[in-house]
């Protein structure tokens, strides 16, 4: 599967979303990334993801809140939406950029009670 058709996968229920632009994103993505699809397709894959999500949100930015006595459309959060799923992808992307497609995170040591700026504070205190 391409990252074209992935990408067509992941957006296919997004109104509005043509060939053209998913052809677009990918050639946008390449560029920037400086990989090819075959060097490292997911790297491709969601730095061409995170620019759809932002093109899609920079077209929902005019969206607006009405409301009319019993009546009320809300589309205003269509934007930090679009962005909060960009940011996840771009953060995918970095991930794959490393190397790496999974991030990693570490838990403190169940035995330790302050966190180490914590410690900076009792300075000074007797």
């Amino acid at each position: 599967m391409t990252v074209e058709e992935r990408l067509k996968t992941r957006l296919k229920k997004v109104p509005g979303v043509t060939e053209a632009e998913l052809h677009d994103w990918v050639a946008e993505s390449v560029a920037e990334s400086g990989f090819t699809e075959e060097e490292n397709p997911n790297a491709v894959l969601y730095l061409a993801l995170a620019i759809a999500y932002e093109t899609i949100a920079g077209d929902a930015a005019r969206y607006f809140s009405y409301v009319d006595g019993e009546e009320s459309v809300d589309k205003s959060m269509v934007f930090a939406n679009y962005m909060k799923l960009a940011a996840g992808a771009r953060k995918q992307y970095r991930g794959y950029l490393r190397g790496r497609g999974a991030s990693q995170t570490h838990l403190r040591r169940a035995d330790e009670t302050k966190r180490v700026s914590d410690c900076d504070e009792d300075i000074g205190t007797p």
